[in-house]
């Protein structure tokens, strides 16, 4: 037997979090050596949250494409099966009460 799991449990589940550590600026009046060890660390902070960018806004595109792909689906059925013309309102107009 499959075990099937509801889309809204996986829609909902924790957001990720990136794991960048953010650099410590040190004081202004530094020595060089220890502000271009900031700056590396900067170039770290940079690369690590460009990556995690890179991957979330990846995975928003598959997800988009999958949501799009069962929108074309699901308007193919009823199309197909339900034999409504593809000018059908959808929603339906609201009916005015009287």
């Amino acid at each position: 037997m499959a075990l099937l799991i509801p889309s809204l449990a996986i829609a909902h589940a924790e957001l990720p979090k990136h794991a960048c550590t953010q650099p410590i600026r040190p004081p202004d009046k530094t020595d060089s050596e220890r502000w271009n060890h900031f700056m590396d660390q900067v170039d770290v902070y940079r690369e690590c949250m460009s990556a995690f960018i890179a991957e979330n806004n990846e995975a928003a595109d598959r997800h988009r494409a999958a949501a799009n792909a069962a929108t074309a689906e699901w308007n193919a059925f009823v199309h197909g099966s339900l034999n409504v013309p593809e000018d059908f309102p959808w929603p339906p107009p609201a009916k005015e009460s009287n």
